[in-house]
């Protein structure tokens, strides 16, 4: 579903001396697809490629200089491959995962091979986690370049947002929930530091949502009413590897998390017990069969047009330094929004994705360059933060 928005999107985005392909397992299928897209990329090459067929994902690797994959549901089954593919040519990779365990397995085999080859692996490229890795990394700069420290806690609000879910992305989510410990890697979804290196040395996180537990709970820092964030178990790992990527650049014993803004503390314990409620109903095998069967979206289901197109969201990254002195923690402030972007999950996903890709395709020599399995922030920087705004959303630092 993703991947045919990342394909519109492209197609809107073609420039003088842009290339690009598309590659699926039926050539049918893609023959018929392309035929929806604009005049100017009917012209667009198709590539038969199947995730099972080593010849023809090394064929689409070597004449590739990124790959933007969007075969997942789950990623944990078909991704590794053409991250092994892509990593054995030199050519970047990028994903939409969610999926933790992917993520670290695809750094324990792939990591010190990409350094190699000089192929950059950037997965979580969309909803999850670009606007929080990125709003994290402005915060932090921006706290070095106005202050001179470093952050002691940064939290990201999820102030709104609007938008609809697909069956791939409920699929991968009930492939973690039903395999649970089964998954490789399973662990790093249990440890707040389970995508940091090796030689990583952790920190004072316990938990994914700051100052907020199981309850609604007041943060005194983002001044609002505030519950856990659904998406921050993803998020929070992403961000603490960029951490510690980047040297701990952001802080020495940076405490990160993430939280959804409430009105209030009853809207709050509303809003929990229904999460609460949905969660159960997925985990209980009759429930969650019903609701597969009956309510849920099947893979390749999606919200409506209307829905892409109305969608939107807004966060918000509070950052709050070291103290040198006696004199109040200085703090920083930045938005993360979508703009014109459309859906957070989905449109808008597909625009982070495949401008992340173009960062890789159009202006490799600006991002990280030994290569490995990296993150937005790591391995993107301000190259995705200048090519995001450029494209219509809106990445900013709140002025003193």
């Amino acid at each position: 579903f993703t991947g045919r928005l990342a394909c519109e999107y492209l197609a809107s985005r073609s420039q003088a001396g842009l290339r690009w392909a598309m590659a699926g397992r039926s050539m049918e299928r893609l023959e018929e697809f392309r035929k929806e897209l604009p005049e100017s990329a009917q012209a667009v090459e198709l590539m038969l490629v199947d995730v099972r067929n080593e010849e023809q994902l090394r064929n689409m690797a070597k004449t590739a200089k990124v790959v933007a994959n969007y075969a997942g549901t789950p990623f944990s089954d078909k991704a590794l491959p053409v991250v092994a593919a892509c990593v054995d040519a030199g050519c970047c990779y990028v994903d939409v995962t969610g999926e933790v365990p992917f993520m670290k397995t695809s750094i324990l085999r792939y990591d010190a091979k990409a350094k190699e080859t000089g192929a950059l692996v950037v997965h979580a490229c969309g909803f999850d986690s670009i606007p929080s890795d990125l709003g994290v990394m402005l915060a932090a700069r921006a706290m070095r370049q106005r202050h001179g420290v470093g952050c002691e806690r940064i939290c990201t609000f999820a102030l709104k947002s609007k938008g609809g879910v697909s069956g791939g992305t409920i699929n991968s989510a009930l492939d973690m929930l039903t395999r649970g410990s089964d998954l490789e890697n399973a662990d790093s979804m249990q440890l707040p530091y389970g995508l940091d290196p090796p030689d990583g040395r952790g920190g004072r996180d316990k938990g994914d949502f700051g100052k907020v537990n199981v309850l609604p709970a007041y943060d005194e820092d983002g001044e609002v009413w505030a519950i856990p964030f659904v998406m921050a178990p993803v998020n929070t790992r992403v961000v603490r590897r960029s951490n510690a990527l980047a040297g701990y650049a952001y802080g020495e014993s940076l405490s990160y998390g993430e939280v959804m803004v409430v009105p209030g503390p009853l809207a709050g314990f509303w809003a929990v017990t229904g999460m609460a409620l949905g969660l159960a109903a997925l985990v209980f095998p009759p429930s969650r069969w019903a609701l597969c069967r009956w309510a849920l979206p099947s893979p390749g289901e999606g919200p409506s047009r209307d829905m892409q197109n109305t969608g939107y969201f807004r966060n918000k990254t509070v950052a709050v330094g070291e103290r040198k002195s006696d004199e109040p923690a200085p703090k920083v402030v930045v938005y993360v929004e979508s703009g014109d972007g459309g859906d957070p999950g989905y449109k808008c996903t597909a625009r982070m994705s495949i401008e992340a890709a173009l960062c890789c395709a159009l202006d490799r020599d600006r991002c990280h360059r030994p290569g490995g399995v990296v993150t937005p922030a790591f391995g993107l920087g301000h190259v995705l933060v200048d090519r995001l705004n450029a494209a219509g959303m809106k990445l900013y630092v709140e002025e003193p």
